[in-house]
C-alpha cells in the first residue's frame, strides 16, 4: 500500500531534507518539537514500510508511506 502526502509550500533545504527523519529538525514554527516526522519514520519502519522524502525549494514536499500488505 502506498500514500502520498502532498503540499504546495516553499519545500525544504537538503539540510532540512537530510534531517527530515531526525528530531532534530525545526522549519518554520516557533514552538513545537519538531518530532511529527521522526515518529512517523519509526512507525512505518517497524511495520516494515518505507518512509521516502522529496522536495524542491518553491514547489513543495511529497512524503510517500510505503507499506507491506
Amino acid at each position: 500500500m502506498i500514500v502520498e502526502f502532498r503540499d504546495t509550500g516553499e519545500g525544504m533545504t537538503e539540510e532540512q531534507q537530510q534531517r527530515a527523519f531526525t528530531s532534530l529538525l525545526s522549519t518554520t514554527k516557533r514552538t513545537g518539537t519538531g518530532l511529527g516526522l521522526a515518529i512517523v519514520h519509526r512507525i512505518v519502519e517497524a511495520h516494515h514500510g518505507k518512509l521516502t522524502l522529496r522536495s524542491k525549494r518553491g514547489e513543495g514536499t511529497v512524503i510517500r508511506v510505503m507499506l507491506p500488505l
